[in-house]
């Protein structure tokens, strides 16, 4: 058997594998077989004690990719165990120079025990946070040359979050309170009995980058390729967690989404995690829709994606329990992903309605080593055996409220023309069928909320309609060029 931290040598090399920075997307890589070819030798050699050979495939990964952090790592961790400490710790500090921020393994990893004793690294770990203070400065000063003084660039030092925003100093507050309002939902119903805090000092800042479309169709080819170009609506954003970015136009579901990814990471990372990416999506899927109840709460609530698993339910396909949490990654992301994401919500929402999300993250967390896929949690915290919960989470899906998808004859509507495909900060007004119809409304103004319930797409739009009648007034905020203002609005039954 080879050296103790094998493991934790295994989620890094899986990471480099599924998991390519945005870094890796711009530069030239090489071959993908022979930068996966090195990964196992030197994964191979690590477990079985070659050292010698763990060292000479991670330098040519190194040569191969010199931009990926992780194989500095990994090489760090050779040379600690051959008792070469110094070179383990200069090894290290070239990792953080290329975006390890993972302070976690370095005070942990049983690998790193020779290198922990040199004052190098010691020297690093006492000055863990004045390093990621100077990292967010740089993404900072990165981000100004890239967008320019028309962004605002800010810091929200309460989630660990810095902003580099192309929409009004007003839009950008709204964005701000409504990601600590998810904090706050997330930290209660999913994290509170695992993470005491998931913005504490030792958690990297990552940064918001919520660009205008012409910046955002640049960064879409860079990272996609340049027929991105020409499908931004497909793309609404992502969050690369090596380079610590979250990048989206839309300010509405991708957004919330992609947030829940950075703390879902910083929790993943705090206990030396790899979550499979049924649990990774479900989970940040959950709170792409909401309400607010009458008491301020935030509830998850049903939408397109759960009308995709009550057709599935009601057509006999859905995937049962088991299944879907053995779904790899590849297969999850290429084949049926709206389908794979549809059913992945729909149980995280069961388990949330059913009171048990923070339990069962809890328990998965705990017994990650010996059962990573997250089904033996599945079958500890719900109430009955396997089968039964799968019946139940059939029959959940199957009677799910179906969510209307467009505006039909009779629905309440706004009684004007709106242009679906979005700005990503709301509903730009295309048309006014009438002149005072729809309040102080004009041409071209931007739809951001009803009732203070966001509406950032038309989906959303929609869903929020729905919950009123042909009749009912109802307050629309809305931005006319700098303006933010706000108008009574009485709905029409739609025609």
């Amino acid at each position: 058997r080879g050296p103790k931290g094998w493991l934790l040598l295994v989620l890094l090399l899986a990471c480099t594998l599924t998991l390519p920075t945005a870094r890796a997307q711009t530069e030239t890589p090489p071959e993908q077989p022979t930068l996966e070819t090195l990964s196992e030798q030197a994964l191979d050699a690590f477990k079985t004690g070659d050292l010698d050979t763990a060292a000479q495939s991670l330098q040519k990964l190194l040569d191969a990719d010199p931009g990926n952090f992780v194989h500095y790592y990994n090489l760090a961790c050779v040379r600690s165990v051959q008792n070469q400490p110094e070179a383990a710790a200069d090894l290290l500090i070239q990792a953080v120079e290329h975006g390890f921020t993972d302070v976690t393994l370095l005070r942990k990893d049983p690998s790193l025990a020779n290198a922990r004793q040199t004052t190098t690294l010691q020297a690093m770990l006492d000055n863990w946070g004045s390093i990621l203070d100077r990292r967010i400065e740089t993404d900072l000063e990165r981000a100004r040359d890239r967008y320019g003084n028309r962004y605002w660039y800010i810091k929200d030092p309460g989630l660990r979050l810095a902003y580099a925003c192309a929409y009004d100093e007003q839009t950008l507050a709204e964005v701000q309170d409504e990601l600590r309002t998810l904090a706050d939902w997330a930290m209660t119903n999913i994290f509170r009995l695992t993470d005491d805090n998931l913005a504490g000092p030792d958690d990297p800042w990552v940064l918001v980058i919520l660009p205008n479309q012409k910046d955002f169709k640049r960064w879409a080819a860079e990272s996609y390729g340049p027929a991105a170009r020409n499908f931004n609506q497909a793309i609404g954003g992502h969050y690369a967690h090596d380079d610590k970015q979250l990048v989206t136009m839309d300010l509405g579901a991708t957004l919330r989404h992609e947030f829940l990814h950075v703390l879902h990471w910083r929790s993943n990372t705090r206990h030396n995690q790899l979550h499979p990416v049924w649990v990774q999506e479900g989970l940040c899927s959950l709170i792409e829709d909401y309400d607010i109840s009458h008491s301020g709460k935030l509830i998850p609530v049903e939408s397109w994606r759960t009308n995709q698993a009550q057709f599935l339910a009601k057509t006999g396909h859905l995937l049962h329990i088991k299944d879907l949490v053995g779904i790899s990654r590849q297969r999850f992301t290429s084949s049926r992903p709206l389908a794979r994401y549809a059913q992945a919500r729909a149980l995280f929402l069961m388990i949330y309605r059913e009171g048990k999300l923070a339990e069962w993250y809890a328990h998965f967390v705990e017994n990650f080593r010996e059962d990573p896929s997250g089904l033996a949690s599945i079958e500890a915290v719900l109430d009955g055996d396997l089968e039964a919960i799968n019946d139940r989470y059939i029959e959940f899906c199957r009677t799910l409220p179906e969510v209307p998808e467009e505006i039909t004859r009779g629905m309440a509507s706004l009684g004007i023309a709106i242009d679906a495909a979005g700005t990503g900060e709301g509903l730009r007004v295309a048309a006014l069928v009438r002149r005072g119809t729809a309040g102080d409304l004009k041409l071209n103004d931007i739809i951001t909320h009803i009732e203070g319930r966001p509406v950032r797409d038309y989906w959303e739009l929609v869903r929020v309609l729905t919950s009123y009648d042909p009749g009912q007034q109802v307050t629309l905020r809305y931005r006319r060029a700098r303006l933010h203002r706000e108008t009574q609005v009485t709905l029409k039954a739609a025609e």
